[in-house]
């Protein structure tokens, strides 16, 4: 026979399902905000690998205005080989650019939406759960 009783303590079992709650509203605020930032740019240009370094590439490409640009941009994923041709996010108002590696916001935000709907059923179920203990009392 298995007991009822949770192994956590009972504070945790009231605040986690909240945790998880604000993590996944977090996690897909970050999601939504990237995209957002996506959409505002001018779109993708392409361009190619000049010189790369350790941890840097520099990039050429066609800037604002039609005019060929020059960028160095930090690696934290791949490593690129001179003359590899790249994509380039560029936000002409803002004066930035940066490489585009194909990430999809959408499962950050799915998984943002998920956590949040599983942290809001755990915190439903420890409301009622706390409440009908307290009326047993």
């Amino acid at each position: 026979m298995t007991s009822s009783r949770s192994w956590l303590p009972p504070a945790a079992a009231l605040w986690l399902p909240l945790l998880v709650l604000a993590g996944g509203l977090v996690v897909a605020g970050i999601g939504a905000a990237h995209l957002a930032d996506e959409n505002r740019s001018a779109g993708l240009v392409p361009g190619r690998t000049v010189a790369t370094h350790e941890r840097t590439a520099d990039v050429e490409f066609t800037g604002p205005g039609g005019l060929p640009a020059t960028a160095t941009f930090g690696l934290q994923k791949p490593a690129l080989r001179v003359g590899e041709a790249v994509q380039v996010r560029v936000w002409p108002d803002e004066r930035r650019s940066e490489l585009d590696f194909d990430v999809s916001h959408g499962t950050t935000i799915a998984l943002g939406g998920v956590l949040a709907l599983l942290g809001a059923a755990a915190a439903a179920l420890a409301f009622v759960r706390h409440h009908r203990e307290r009326r047993r009392s």
